[in-house]
């Protein structure tokens, strides 16, 4: 990597810790806020990935659709409504996407790699951020979401340095040829390490809830992460978008997010509520 690229990198990089960390830290609104604008942007890149043929308009309609509804559930949280009904909007929206498209696309094999597309969408990244939602549904507190996203970094951070020094046996070389088995085993321990650290800083945090996340993040975050390489290879692309400079798009970010939020959101109805 060049200087002008490593200064690039480097800015984009303090924008998204900064804006990440802001909007976690600020409100629970502005969390909900971040969530649906990954939703949106990462659905978005998702469909480009995928090379489906839609128009300007079909790509905005199914990420604003999925954002609203991400949206409402977190707002009916914050106001301790259920959000069982809106739940339901989902398979409908689909449904009337689906009929919809009768009217206008007569190629059978197009019309199953739409509904396909807006299907996988929904699950890949849809389902993960109505999971982090599931943080609103008490007393909001910013620290129980930091617990992933500092393991999540750490992890990148530990596999990484670890791996460039002492990888040697790759771990999916069809997939991601810079990933080692050395790297991940040190991710992790990294993880492992600052789950302690982060136990003896937040002694508030449920024990159980930390100590889970530190153990399964590594395998979950590397899972995310290798599933994003399947989707770019597939793809042919190098990056999931342009969005942020030096790193690509939003789902090149936070693909680990995406696979870890169920599992932190699950250690969350465990041990806290």
């Amino acid at each position: 990597m060049n200087r002008p690229e490593l200064i690039t990198r480097s800015i984009t990089g303090f924008f998204i810790v900064a804006i990440t960390l802001g909007a976690i830290v600020y409100s629970p609104w502005t969390y909900l806020l971040w969530l649906c604008l990954i939703v949106f942007a990462g659905s978005r890149e998702y469909f480009q990935l995928e090379k489906i043929p839609l128009t300007v308009t079909q790509i905005f309609v199914f990420p604003a659709i999925l954002s609203a509804i991400v949206a409402t559930i977190g707002y009916y949280l914050l106001n301790k409504i259920t959000p069982i009904g809106i739940l339901v909007c989902i398979p409908l929206a689909i449904g009337a996407l689906f009929l919809l498209q009768l009217l206008f696309k007569k190629d059978v094999a197009q019309l199953v790699k739409i509904n396909n597309a807006y299907y996988s969408a929904t699950s890949y990244i849809g389902l993960p951020a109505l999971c982090g939602c599931l943080f609103l549904s008490d007393v909001y507190d910013y620290k129980l979401v930091l617990v992933p996203i500092i393991l999540i970094w750490l992890n990148d951070v530990g596999a990484y340095m670890i791996g460039s020094q002492w990888g040697k046996h790759k771990i999916a070389p069809l997939l991601s040829p810079g990933k080692s088995i050395e790297g991940t085993i040190g991710g992790g321990i990294i993880a492992v390490m600052t789950g302690v650290l982060l136990l003896k800083i937040w002694p508030e945090i449920p024990p159980g809830y930390i100590i889970l996340l530190s153990l399964t993040t590594p395998f979950f975050a590397l899972a995310g992460d290798l599933w994003e390489s399947a989707l770019k290879r597939n793809a042919g692309a190098k990056d999931s978008g342009r969005l942020l400079p030096g790193h690509g798009g939003i789902l090149d970010r936070y693909d680990s997010l995406l696979f870890v939020l169920p599992v932190a959101a699950l250690a969350y109805y465990i041990f806290v509520l």
